[in-house]
């Protein structure tokens, strides 16, 4: 996937290479909304992406944060600039953003060892004008619902497109090598366990394509990859 460069997934549903993670883009009843805005620098192959699809960053209506990690919110400040775009994120996770702190897990020395750099990565705090929870439905005529997953940071959240058949899933779910799917990174999760039990909500919505932060979309069958996940995880964790 080439920087600044949309990939369809769906009608009205795009992904954008930017710096260090995908940006999923909504299009739809005259708006545009924004699921993560990538590390520092992603603000100019965000806005080439977005010029592709006829649209810019001041038609940006509002941002959705998946969870507080520079490499999902690191490039809002330069984002929002001084443009009236909301900014949503969980309110277990709106505060180190408000903060320009990253909302840190994992354990062991790689995990101590990476704390200073990703702080330095998360780039200016922004406020956050909507502290989403659970259900919530974010904005008029989207019918994006929030999930919340915790584990991977204590605020993670999915979104699901229910008439669409998508879920967004940020960083709660890996997909490496477009093989298998697997629970988030150990060593950037604040909680494995907790994390590995929220997939098991996902369960209860319907969709068939999964849209990740950092590999391509899982386009069809994905609900049941998940059902196979979770089925191994539960699985190993009754035979001890």
């Amino acid at each position: 996937m080439i920087l600044g460069r949309p990939i369809r997934v769906r009608d009205g549903v795009f992904q954008i290479r930017a710096v260090g993670a995908r940006v999923t883009v909504l299009l739809g009843g005259g708006s545009v909304t924004l699921v993560d805005a990538g590390s520092i620098g992603s603000h100019l192959p965000i806005s080439m992406g977005l010029g592709s699809l006829g649209s810019s960053l001041d038609d940006v209506e509002r941002v959705v944060i998946t969870h507080a990690h520079p490499d999902h919110c690191g490039g809002l400040g330069r984002m929002v600039g001084g443009r009236r775009m909301a900014v949503a994120a969980h309110r277990l996770d709106a505060g180190a953003v408000e903060a320009g702190v990253p909302a840190l897990g994992g354990r062991g020395p790689v995990a101590a060892a990476l704390r200073p750099a990703l702080s330095r990565l998360m780039g200016v705090p922004v406020r956050v004008s909507e502290r989403l929870e659970d259900g919530d439905v974010i904005g008029p005529g989207t019918g994006l619902r929030v999930v919340h997953v915790p584990g991977h940071t204590d605020g993670s959240i999915a979104l699901h497109l229910p008439r669409e058949g998508i879920l967004i899933v940020g960083d709660a779910l890996q997909y490496k090598f477009g093989l298998s799917l697997g629970p988030p990174a150990r060593m950037v999760t604040r909680r494995p366990d907790l994390a590995m039990r929220s997939l098991e909500r996902l369960l209860d919505l319907d969709f068939d394509t999964i849209c990740f932060s950092h590999f391509p979309p899982m386009r069809s069958g994905a609900r049941e990859a998940l059902r196979a996940l979770v089925a191994r995880h539960l699985d190993r964790a009754a035979r001890g």
